[in-house]
């Protein structure tokens, strides 16, 4: 039930990214928060959803990672386990 739940946060937050920011239908708005943290009002999202989910240490941060892990076991699974990537940091944790 509890996966259940998160499955649905997380979709009404790719929905709410895509459909009002104009983001990208794959990424969590906690997830844009942290990527675009150092820009004025992304800040201040980022500090305000961090604060919702106060017993998470960085809620955004952890989201951004697992949208990355996610999009990388995607990625794995339809590449016979090869990423292609030229960046080295890709897949490492």
């Amino acid at each position: 039930m509890r996966d259940w739940i998160g499955g649905i946060a997380t979709w009404l937050s790719q929905g709410i990214n895509c459909a009002l920011l104009s983001g990208c239908p794959d990424m969590t708005v906690s997830a844009r928060c942290y990527i675009n943290r150092d820009r004025p009002r992304w800040r201040t999202g980022y500090r305000i959803i961090n604060r919702v989910f106060f017993w998470q240490k960085d809620h955004c941060k952890s989201s951004f990672r697992s949208d990355v892990v996610y999009a990388l076991s995607v990625l794995t699974e339809h590449n016979g386990d090869k990423i292609m990537t030229d960046n080295p940091n890709v897949g490492q944790s």
